[in-house]
Protein backbone atom coordinates (compact mmCIF):
# COMPACT_ATOMS: atom_id res chain seq x y z
CA UNK A 1 0.00 0.00 0.00
CA UNK A 2 1.15 3.30 -0.79
CA UNK A 3 2.01 5.64 1.80
CA UNK A 4 -0.18 8.21 3.59
CA UNK A 5 2.02 10.55 2.48
CA UNK A 6 1.96 9.52 -1.25
CA UNK A 7 -1.94 9.43 -1.03
CA UNK A 8 -2.53 12.49 0.63
CA UNK A 9 -0.14 13.99 -2.16
CA UNK A 10 -2.58 12.21 -5.14
CA UNK A 11 -5.62 13.57 -3.10
CA UNK A 12 -4.40 16.63 -2.44
CA UNK A 13 -3.37 17.22 -6.69
CA UNK A 14 -6.73 15.67 -7.74
CA UNK A 15 -8.78 17.44 -5.68
CA UNK A 16 -6.94 20.77 -6.85
CA UNK A 17 -7.36 19.10 -10.42
CA UNK A 18 -11.10 19.23 -10.08
CA UNK A 19 -11.28 22.38 -8.55
CA UNK A 20 -9.69 23.92 -11.32
CA UNK A 21 -11.66 22.28 -14.04
CA UNK A 22 -15.31 23.19 -12.62
CA UNK A 23 -13.85 26.73 -11.92
CA UNK A 24 -12.40 26.78 -15.61
CA UNK A 25 -15.53 25.41 -17.31
CA UNK A 26 -18.73 25.58 -14.56
CA UNK A 27 -21.40 24.53 -17.51
CA UNK A 28 -19.63 21.90 -18.73
CA UNK A 29 -18.74 20.43 -15.59
CA UNK A 30 -22.35 20.36 -14.70
CA UNK A 31 -23.44 18.64 -17.90
CA UNK A 32 -21.75 16.05 -16.59
CA UNK A 33 -24.06 15.13 -14.14
CA UNK A 34 -26.69 15.07 -16.85
CA UNK A 35 -28.19 18.55 -17.12
CA UNK A 36 -29.07 20.44 -19.77
CA UNK A 37 -27.11 23.46 -21.17
CA UNK A 38 -29.78 25.75 -19.99
CA UNK A 39 -29.99 24.43 -16.15
CA UNK A 40 -26.29 23.87 -16.50
CA UNK A 41 -25.88 27.64 -17.03
CA UNK A 42 -28.36 28.34 -14.09
CA UNK A 43 -26.58 27.05 -11.77
CA UNK A 44 -22.61 27.90 -12.70
CA UNK A 45 -22.64 29.81 -9.36
CA UNK A 46 -23.09 26.49 -7.84
CA UNK A 47 -20.46 24.50 -9.38
CA UNK A 48 -17.75 27.84 -8.86
CA UNK A 49 -18.78 27.25 -5.06
CA UNK A 50 -17.79 23.23 -5.67
CA UNK A 51 -14.93 24.42 -7.22
CA UNK A 52 -13.38 26.95 -5.06
CA UNK A 53 -14.60 24.19 -1.84
CA UNK A 54 -12.17 21.36 -4.14
CA UNK A 55 -9.76 23.77 -4.43
CA UNK A 56 -9.25 24.92 -0.82
CA UNK A 57 -9.68 21.45 0.35
CA UNK A 58 -7.22 20.06 -2.28
CA UNK A 59 -4.39 22.49 -1.21
CA UNK A 60 -4.65 22.23 2.09
CA UNK A 61 -4.17 18.58 1.52
CA UNK A 62 -1.01 18.88 -0.26
CA UNK A 63 0.53 21.53 2.03
CA UNK A 64 -0.01 19.17 4.99
CA UNK A 65 1.03 15.86 2.98
CA UNK A 66 4.89 17.43 2.45
CA UNK A 67 5.06 18.18 6.65
CA UNK A 68 5.43 16.03 9.50
CA UNK A 69 2.12 16.16 11.14
CA UNK A 70 0.42 14.98 7.91
CA UNK A 71 -2.66 15.39 6.04
CA UNK A 72 -5.03 13.86 8.63
CA UNK A 73 -7.88 16.39 9.72
CA UNK A 74 -7.88 17.61 5.77
CA UNK A 75 -8.10 14.26 4.81
CA UNK A 76 -11.18 13.28 7.12
CA UNK A 77 -12.76 16.62 5.95
CA UNK A 78 -12.39 15.80 2.10
CA UNK A 79 -13.75 12.33 3.00
CA UNK A 80 -16.44 13.73 4.29
CA UNK A 81 -17.14 15.97 1.66
CA UNK A 82 -17.06 13.27 -1.32
CA UNK A 83 -19.48 10.77 1.08
CA UNK A 84 -21.94 14.00 1.16
CA UNK A 85 -21.78 14.41 -2.68
CA UNK A 86 -22.24 10.61 -3.12
CA UNK A 87 -25.40 10.54 -0.51
CA UNK A 88 -27.28 13.87 -2.19
CA UNK A 89 -26.18 12.31 -6.11
CA UNK A 90 -27.47 9.33 -5.08
CA UNK A 91 -30.87 10.62 -3.54
CA UNK A 92 -30.78 12.99 -7.21
CA UNK A 93 -30.87 9.74 -8.89
CA UNK A 94 -33.50 8.00 -6.82
CA UNK A 95 -35.76 11.26 -7.00
CA UNK A 96 -35.61 11.44 -10.78
CA UNK A 97 -33.67 14.48 -10.73
CA UNK A 98 -30.46 12.94 -12.51
CA UNK A 99 -30.48 10.05 -14.87
CA UNK A 100 -27.51 8.06 -16.39
CA UNK A 101 -24.90 5.91 -16.40
CA UNK A 102 -22.36 9.36 -15.98
CA UNK A 103 -23.91 10.91 -12.38
CA UNK A 104 -23.96 6.99 -11.13
CA UNK A 105 -20.21 6.76 -11.89
CA UNK A 106 -19.77 10.29 -10.06
CA UNK A 107 -21.04 9.28 -7.43
CA UNK A 108 -18.92 5.86 -7.16
CA UNK A 109 -16.13 7.87 -7.68
CA UNK A 110 -16.75 10.56 -4.81
CA UNK A 111 -17.81 6.82 -2.75
CA UNK A 112 -14.44 5.59 -3.27
CA UNK A 113 -12.15 9.23 -2.80
CA UNK A 114 -14.39 9.12 0.39
CA UNK A 115 -13.03 5.64 1.48
CA UNK A 116 -9.11 6.39 -0.09
CA UNK A 117 -8.81 9.64 2.12
CA UNK A 118 -10.54 7.90 5.11
CA UNK A 119 -8.13 5.08 4.62
CA UNK A 120 -5.52 7.63 4.43
CA UNK A 121 -6.58 9.90 7.34
CA UNK A 122 -6.41 6.26 9.42
CA UNK A 123 -2.85 5.56 8.80
CA UNK A 124 -1.73 9.27 9.30
CA UNK A 125 -3.23 8.87 12.85
CA UNK A 126 -1.51 5.62 13.23
CA UNK A 127 1.93 6.34 12.20
CA UNK A 128 1.70 9.96 13.08
CA UNK A 129 2.88 11.44 9.41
Amino acid sequence: MPSARTIGLSVGAGRLAIGAIFLAAPVTSVRLLGLDTATAARVTWLARMTAVRDSVLGAGTLVSSGRQQGAGGWLIAGSVSDAVDAAVLAAALREGRLRGWRPQAIAAGAVGAALIAAVAAAETARTGS
